[in-house]
């Protein structure tokens, strides 16, 4: 499959204001990376370390931070990685699954799916 790219709106708030950026998709990654320049023109500050494990196996530490997401009327909040200079920026599949979107492989594309939840009833005690 060729790269997939997306036009993701990035915020430092739910209530924007929200700047667009054309991102790769790029489900091998956790955490979607941004532009520093771009991440510090959005107001976001950096809210620690992390360190990342590369595709190379190379190991580099990276700020990190918190943005809102909006994406083909989809609304999430996702963790951010501060882009190095040489870093690609990607949006990653924790921020997909935090906008309730997955990657069709067979088909190319962007689909919504359904959202699983744990049982909302109360376990009962066993009897004895």
């Amino acid at each position: 499959m060729s790269p997939m790219y997306v036009d993701l709106e990035v915020g430092k708030d739910l209530d924007g204001p929200f700047e667009t950026l054309n991102l790769e998709l790029d489900t091998g990654s956790d955490d979607s990376a941004l532009p520093r320049s771009f991440l510090k023109g959005l107001g976001v500050r950096p809210l620690g370390y992390d360190l990342y494990e590369l595709a190379d196996g190379r190991r580099v530490r990276r700020q990190y931070g918190m943005v809102f997401l909006r994406l083909r009327g989809e609304i999430g909040a996702t963790r951010v990685i501060f882009c190095g200079p040489r870093d690609a920026p990607v949006l990653g599949h924790i921020a997909l699954e935090m906008l309730g979107l997955t990657l069709d492989v067979k088909r190319g594309q962007l689909r919504k799916y359904l959202r699983q939840m744990i049982s909302t009833r109360r376990a009962r005690p066993k009897a004895a």
